[in-house]
């Protein structure tokens, strides 16, 4: 059904739920907890919000693939109201010329706005900034909120004094419970580029102390989830529509790997209550994993 006809009958509905406010009122009323009571969150009922994660897709042959399979998730009366990338964005180097194609025109038919971290693509030639600017997002690093929950973008191609910084002093601040971190060198990998040090010895330790809901990379192409102590999902999401690269079958350190597979994907994420689930779905529509998050 076209969303033009399915925002036409919520407000259809909306008007109907009006006409009966008087009654349900009085029973909201008859229901609602105590004085100084606070009302559990439904974490069962329809998400909050929703959001779209993938990353390593920009001009690669399965992108229109991927984005088709999200479009075709979110046409059958999914929620979605942003995607979220994890990085190379746009290959092969970046360049202002390609953005029109390979940043809106194949996501065209989902009326979300993106959200991007930059990766090693996205830089080589010096033009990260203006991909932020062609998208009206600022300099990495930054915010954004949906309801009830923060999404952190940060930018691993430079793993600095001042970005550990504002990690560590943002996620001290008041916000939701549920916080979600995006940057593209994933802290754990076990295939063709690996683990990334730098991330692991100065972002990880914050990421664990303040135990976000979960992390979300990209950089080798395929879906790999570790779990970390902390009860912390660390993803690899680097299937967007580039060309895949083979899985390590052993990593040597780093926390236990729970999932991994080489296949073009993205990760749908939705916010109930206190609760993030993901639902990890291939180009075909597959279920390839999921994964909840509780805080």
């Amino acid at each position: 059904m076209p969303r033009r006809i399915r925002r036409a009958l919520r407000w259809s509905i909306a008007a109907a739920i009006v006409l009966v406010g008087s009654a349900a009122l009085r029973v909201a009323l008859d229901s609602s907890p105590a004085c100084g009571e606070t009302p559990e969150p439904d974490s069962a009922g329809s998400p909050v919000s929703a959001f779209a994660v993938f990353g390593d897709f920009g001009g690669g042959e399965d992108q229109a693939a991927v984005a088709s399979a999200l479009s075709a998730w979110t046409e059958d009366g999914r929620p979605i109201d942003a995607i979220a990338t994890t990085g190379d964005n746009v290959y092969p180097c970046g360049h202002p010329e390609d953005f029109e194609e390979q940043l809106v025109e194949p996501y065209a038919e989902i009326e979300a706005p993106m959200w991007v971290t930059l990766g090693n693509r996205d830089v080589a030639d010096g033009f990260g900034n203006q991909q932020l600017a062609f998208l009206g997002l600022p300099e990495l690093p930054y915010t954004k909120e949906l309801p009830g929950v923060q999404l952190l973008f940060l930018d691993s191609n430079r793993v600095d004094a001042v970005q550990t910084d504002w990690l560590d002093r943002t996620l001290s601040s008041p916000g939701p419970p549920l916080r979600v971190v995006l940057f593209h060198h994933p802290a754990y990998s076990c295939g063709y580029n690996g683990s990334t040090p730098d991330v692991i010895e100065h972002w990880v330790p914050i990421l664990e102390r303040h135990r976000v809901a979960a992390v979300f990379t990209g950089h080798d192409h395929y879906y790999e989830r570790f779990r970390s102590e902390a009860d912390i999902d660390y993803v690899v999401t680097g299937g967007g529509g580039m060309y895949l690269l083979d899985i390590g079958n052993e990593c040597t350190s780093g926390p236990e790997r729970i999932r991994a597979e080489s296949t073009h994907h993205f990760v749908y994420v939705e916010v109930r209550g206190r609760t993030l689930k993901a639902t990890v779905l291939d180009r075909k529509g597959q279920v390839v994993d999921t994964f909840e998050a509780v805080r």
